[in-house]
């Protein structure tokens, strides 16, 4: 749990630091600078000691794809940026990626630990409906 709750740290202060892009582009670059320097660094710090635990394949998918979709998301609320129909189908589709990752890492640790692919478990609720 440590692990996932320091790459929920790196995304959100991956996002605030990308925020403070904007700022610099704009009324005071030097401040806006400056915090994203520090808060990309401290973004790094955080998703490096997630990897420790999380493989690194996953954590970047989180880390982008999460941060990618919070930023669409802030720049929307605060900067009134807009939304195009592009826009919406690649955020769905950043969304099915990362999904199909994480099911994709699940998979294969099973197939690690020479489990089944699907136990029966998993299937009780649809051999209930199915019978």
């Amino acid at each position: 749990m440590y692990y996932w709750f320091m790459l929920f740290l790196a995304i959100i202060t991956e996002v605030a630091s990308t925020s403070f892009m904007k700022i610099a582009s704009g009324s005071n670059p030097v401040m806006g600078y400056t915090l994203m320097a520090i808060l990309i660094s401290i973004s790094y710090f955080f998703l490096s000691q997630a990897v420790r635990k999380i493989p690194l394949a996953i954590a970047y998918t989180m880390w982008e794809g999460l941060g990618l979709l919070l930023i669409s998301m802030m720049s929307w609320y605060f900067f009134n940026e807009t939304f195009s129909a592009n826009k919406l189908i690649a955020m769905a589709s950043l969304l099915t990626g990362m999904v199909l990752m994480n099911l994709g890492e699940k998979l294969a640790e099973r197939r690690e630990n020479k489990e089944p692919l699907i136990n029966q478990k998993e299937l009780q609720p649809c051999q209930t409906i199915c019978n």
